[in-house]
């Protein structure tokens, strides 16, 4: 231990050097990292869900699809629409009520239950599928270009939108609320602690550690956007903490050690690892312990997170001394009086009256279990996201216009009977929430014979 501190103290600036290197990698690895959007690709192989869209992906070539909401086209512009967005790669299929009527025939003359599905007043419903699943990357930009292709009138909903909307937001934020992260601890810092430079020192050390996590995620081939997005404030605030008692450490070995501040940061160096190691591991046993999720984003996230506290407890014994010992100087011509008083009354009277601590907290336990226990959880992601994102107001126009909250596919086994078929669509059309089945057997009846359906 004690030579390591020495090897540390001896040599700071070509531990900074290194560093410094290795941050180039660092954002080299960051940029090559791919971001996973589609959360779906976290649940297990075996789960319906999966099943389903690999079927669909694999063998009908619709790994996913958009339903849009077009106000005030007419047929004509609206078939004109369609044509280009078939070209459009990674779109599969593009289908309107007009597809499948034609335009000869006005569509006032059609059961009204047909038509209200799919055509209102001055809006109709847009089909749009894709060759690849909901997030891939070839099916997100086939999204971005049709939304340049389509004008205002055009609002493009389901899960793909959805996932383009949420993908392009977390990357415009998330640097807002790490920076307002940043700012909010450096203001803490500036009043807890007794220097105006050190705040800057360690929160830099911590955004260095961060960094490396960032950039070896490229070892992982991808992250999910959620891991992305908490990985920063996360491991900011869980190694923090490791930071602070390393200069502590130092200040109270100083004390010892007024003519040799080497010796003084060694021996801080040495104390800041016996007890951080301790502390560090029950974090990373919490990490580790996401990582047996069923949910594999709990993995993601367990392994990045068990990557950044361990980068955290590196830097904060190896980067941190360094800069420190480089900037000792400086440290202490900025060194103030503590701002945040001692609370010493406080705590005398916590210690005096411990038992009546002690009756109250358990007291309180009952009350906050039962609302802990009653908090309502919801698993809706959408409803967290900004109203003015085109994927939810077209959701919402769906919503409106033809009380279509969401729209699943049910794949079938072709060998089912038709009679079965019907009772299938008879008994679900009764579930409670569901508003309509939408299939061959719904449309055509079955008085009409299967052979005369054309293969297309």
């Amino acid at each position: 231990m004690n030579k390591f501190s020495d090897f540390i103290t001896k040599h700071s600036k070509n531990i900074l050097i290194i560093t410094i290197v290795l941050l180039v990698f660092s954002f080299i690895g960051m940029k090559m990292t791919k971001i996973n959007y589609d959360i779906l690709v976290y649940l297990p192989n075996n789960y319906e869900t999966i099943k389903g869209q690999n079927i669909l992906t694999d063998e009908f070539k619709m790994g996913s699809y958009s339903i849009a909401v077009v106000e005030n086209a007419n047929a004509k512009e609206l078939l004109a629409v369609e044509d280009k967005l078939r070209g459009v790669d990674g779109v599969g299929e593009v289908f309107s009520i007009y597809d499948v009527f034609g335009t000869n025939i006005p569509l006032e003359v059609l059961p009204s239950e047909v038509r209200n599905k799919v055509h209102k007043e001055n809006t109709d419903v847009l089909f749009v599928t894709f060759l690849e699943s909901t997030s891939n990357e070839k099916t997100i930009n086939a999204v971005r270009e049709i939304r340049n292709i389509t004008s205002d009138n055009y609002m493009f909903g389901g899960m793909s939108s959805m996932v383009l909307d949420t993908m392009e937001l977390s990357e415009k934020e998330i640097t807002i609320y790490v920076a307002i992260a940043v700012v909010l601890c450096l203001l803490v810092l500036e009043l807890s602690l007794d220097s105006y430079l050190v705040p800057l020192l360690l929160l830099l050390n911590i955004g260095i550690s961060i960094i490396f996590n960032l950039g070896t995620n490229v070892f992982l081939g991808e992250i999910s956007y959620i891991t992305k997005a908490l990985v920063a404030v996360l491991q900011l605030g869980v190694t923090l903490d490791y930071s602070i008692f390393l200069w502590h450490s130092y200040k109270e070995m100083k004390e010892q050690y007024p003519d040799d501040h080497k010796e003084a940061m060694a021996q801080a160096i040495a104390a800041t690892i016996k007890s951080v190691v301790g502390s560090s591991i029950t974090t990373i046993a919490g990490f580790i312990a996401l990582c047996f999720m069923s949910f594999t984003l709990g993995m993601d996230l367990g392994i990045v997170m068990t990557k950044g506290v361990v980068f955290g407890v590196i830097c904060c014994v190896t980067v941190l001394p360094s800069m420190i010992m480089i900037f000792d100087k400086a440290l202490e011509k900025t060194k103030h009086r503590q701002l945040i008083p001692k609370f010493s009354k406080s705590s005398d009277f916590i210690v005096k009256h411990h038992t009546a601590f002690v009756v109250l907290f358990l007291l309180l336990f009952i009350p906050f279990a039962y609302f802990q226990a009653n908090t309502k959880v919801y698993y809706n992601l959408d409803s967290s996201l900004p109203e003015s994102l085109e994927s939810i107001q077209a959701n919402a126009k769906l919503q409106e216009e033809y009380n279509m909250g969401a729209a699943h596919m049910i794949l079938l086994n072709k060998d089912i009977p038709e009679k079965q078929k019907y009772q299938m669509i008879e008994k679900m059309e009764d579930v409670d929430g569901v508003k309509q089945i939408l299939g061959l057997e719904s449309i055509i009846g079955p008085t009409f014979p299967m052979s005369m359906i054309p293969d297309d």
